[in-house]
């Protein structure tokens, strides 16, 4: 029995800790109390279930973690740079990219103020409607998290193993690829995104939308 005065054993800190040093795809009620030498009754107490667990270690691990607004003056630049800090983050956080993407989940207050964060900065900085701005930035942040969620390998720095010779396309195409470094590989995916959804945009919305042409993306004046 915990003696007045005295911390309490177990915190949302201190779970946070622990589901950050077993990782979101190990994470577990079991884990968790064993990393704190508690009772895993003492954890359901607290999170209530495992997916409770799961969004509280997420959202932890997010609001611990600063994420810097893009500093570059030109839209698709900023979304770039955007994807670079989220793809980052998501490698270095392996799990996390599945809290990331379900906003319209329970227990999402961090990440929901991350995304309204970013969105409403570069619908002010580029003079995009919210709608725009929200959808621009969802799009391209969608296919970063989606790269360094789903196949971070893909991105390292092992060379390409052989490849058949009836596929002379494919060799080629990944000869080409492979002369990129990780970094510059991400970097050609997704600004085709940034710049095919910038576009995209502004021929199907009229060039009024925008707040004023000094602001408006350079494709839109």
């Amino acid at each position: 029995m915990v003696s007045p005065g005295r911390p309490r054993l177990i915190t949302t800190e201190r779970i946070v800790e622990a589901g950050k040093r077993i990782t979101l795809p190990r994470l577990s009620i079991r884990g968790v109390a064993k990393e704190l030498g508690v009772s895993e009754m003492s954890i359901y107490r607290i999170v209530g279930d495992l997916e409770g667990l799961r969004a509280m270690v997420a959202e932890g691990i997010v609001a611990g973690h600063v994420f810097p607004e893009p500093t570059a003056t030109d839209p698709e630049d900023a979304l770039v740079e955007l994807a670079h800090t989220l793809r980052d983050f998501v490698m270095a956080n392996p799990g996390i990219g599945q809290h990331l993407t379900r906003l319209a989940a329970p227990r999402h207050e961090f990440t929901i103020r991350l995304a309204e964060g970013q969105q409403a900065a570069f619908a002010s900085r580029f003079g995009y409607p919210p709608a725009q701005a929200s959808l621009l930035v969802s799009t391209v942040a969608e296919h970063a998290i989606a790269l360094g969620e789903i196949n971070p390998l893909s991105h390292d720095d092992t060379a390409p193993g052989p490849l058949p010779e009836q596929a002379p396309t494919v060799r080629a195409g990944a000869e080409s690829i492979a002369l990129l470094s990780p970094r510059k590989r991400f970097e050609w995916s997704i600004r085709a995104t940034a710049r095919g959804s910038i576009l995209l945009l502004d021929r199907e919305n009229p060039v009024a939308q925008h707040s004023s042409p000094e602001t408006a993306p350079e494709g839109a004046k």
